[in-house]
């Protein structure tokens, strides 16, 4: 804010000898007291037009121009302070708008604010100074702790996100909501009285409270790729994207908590603020990602379901190292094959990139699997028999596969019950082969190469 106002006010007035005592000192000369006064009257009313309107304010029913002088008087310091006045956001004691002056004239001296030259608002008055008027009116013994206005409230239901640090008095917090798409991490959790800071605090609207939880976004990661879960570019039908809520009561108020796509995944810090209802006891942030519902409590910080437990078990990866070496078949006159495989980890996750969600009460086990296959391709065509890899669970038969569970597949995943801990693996190589059109007289026309198979044991806490 500007304010501006030349305010030469020495015209008439006639320095009266004898009097000076009772004026300003300056290093002109003496301003005498009634040009003193004619000066803080009109930079009083120019003071008053610019500050009257604003917003957000407390202005002392006592509030009025002083000048500026030193501590033993009326010897003025080159100022004037207007005030208290003080402003939402200011700091404590800054309550003074001030100005310079300066002095015009060289037998009657009279004072002016420079033309252009904007006050310096809200601001502490100097130490070692005194606020002196000739008709010496004081100012207030606590003027310069003058409360702060009350901050205004924001709109009823506010729920937003930011990536805007906010000072919060938290409690820690560390749980976490795990999605395909993203991990959402907490860092603390906190019922502020007001939010932001400045002129930009806001309290809650009538009858409701702030609720504010901070917390950190990072891709969720693929523990035997090394990769995204979910990479973006794909297009992955499985790939749906999680819809957040911050649900209190009954209502469902949609945020965004993870970053625009076209920015960094890895965000350290961003700040949810939801205004409730004073009376609210819990409220959650939802995540939903198809058939998949996760919810933690923004009252307590904790995550409150139990689905997708395998992103939250530790002890989740084992590691297998079991292989058969290259085994050579020959079947009949024509059919030569060279076949070796391993299988290397292996790891419970609830969410796999080829069949999507795990059944309800079940997980999936993911299985690294590399293989090389040497054969007469140009005789014959192949497919590898279903399924190549089954599973046994704490004792128990189980087998339903997601996507290729072949040879051909990287990773083979199966569904197993979500808190199974020793799983048994075995595989089976069986390669159905036929005579293509380009071999009229193979031996044997048809068939199926068997190879050895491979045992192994998953152990997960």
């Amino acid at each position: 804010m500007k304010m501006r106002a030349g305010l030469a006010l020495t015209a008439g007035l006639v320095l009266v000898s004898g009097c000076g005592a009772s004026g300003l000192e300056t290093g002109a000369g003496t301003v005498e007291k009634k040009t003193a006064e004619a000066f803080l009257t009109t930079a009083e009313s120019t003071w008053h037009r610019q500050v009257d309107d604003e917003s957000n304010k407390n202005l002392s029913a006592e509030a009025r121009c002083y000048f500026v002088t030193g501590a033993d008087g009326n010897k003025s310091l080159g100022t004037v302070a207007c005030g208290p006045l003080r402003r939402l956001g200011s700091a404590e004691r800054q309550v003074w708008d001030v100005a310079r002056i300066e002095t015009t004239g060289a037998d009657k001296p009279g004072l002016e604010l420079p033309e252009d030259e904007p006050w310096k608002l809200s601001q502490v008055r100097p130490d070692n100074s005194e606020l002196w008027r000739p008709d010496n009116k004081k100012a207030a013994d606590d003027a310069d702790a003058l409360a702060a206005p009350p901050a205004p409230a924001a709109p009823a239901g506010l729920t937003e996100v930011s990536d805007k640090s906010q000072t919060l008095d938290l409690e820690p917090a560390g749980d976490k909501l795990v999605v395909p798409d993203g991990t959402l991490t907490l860092k603390g959790i906190a019922t502020p009285e007001t939010i932001g800071s400045g002129a930009e605090v806001r309290a809650p609207a009538s009858g409701e409270k702030f609720i504010a939880a901070v917390f950190g976004t990072a891709p969720t990661m693929d523990p035997l790729t090394g990769r995204e879960l979910v990479d973006p570019a794909s297009g992955d039908a499985k790939a749906v994207a999680t819809k957040w809520t911050v649900t209190v009561g009954g209502q469902q108020r949609p945020v965004d908590i993870f970053p625009d796509a076209a920015g960094s995944a890895v965000v350290p810090e961003r700040t949810l603020i939801a205004s409730v209802p004073k009376d609210a006891a819990e409220v959650l942030l939802t995540a939903t990602n198809g058939p998949v519902v996760q919810t933690l409590s923004l009252a307590t910080g904790k995550r409150t379901s139990t689905t997708a437990a395998a992103f939250y078990r530790t002890g989740t990866m084992a590691t297998l190292n079991k292989s058969v070496p290259a085994k050579s078949i020959t079947l009949g006159y024509s059919f030569r094959s060279k076949f070796s495989y391993s299988l290397g980890r292996a790891a419970l996750m609830p969410w796999d990139p080829a069949a999507g969600w795990a059944p309800d009460g079940q997980t999936w086990i993911r299985v690294e699997l590399k293989s090389s296959l040497e054969y007469t391709f140009l005789q014959y065509d192949k497919s590898w028999a279903d399924p190549m890899l089954t599973a046994t669970a704490d004792g128990t038969s189980v087998g339903r596969s997601a996507g290729v569970n072949s040879p051909e597949a990287d990773i083979i995943a199966i569904a197993v019950p979500a808190g199974a801990r020793s799983i048994q693996l075995k595989a089976q190589p069986r390669l159905n082969f036929t005579s293509n059109s380009f071999s009229p007289h193979n031996s044997p026309k048809s068939g199926t190469a068997v190879y050895p198979p491979l045992t192994a044991t998953a152990t997960f806490n």
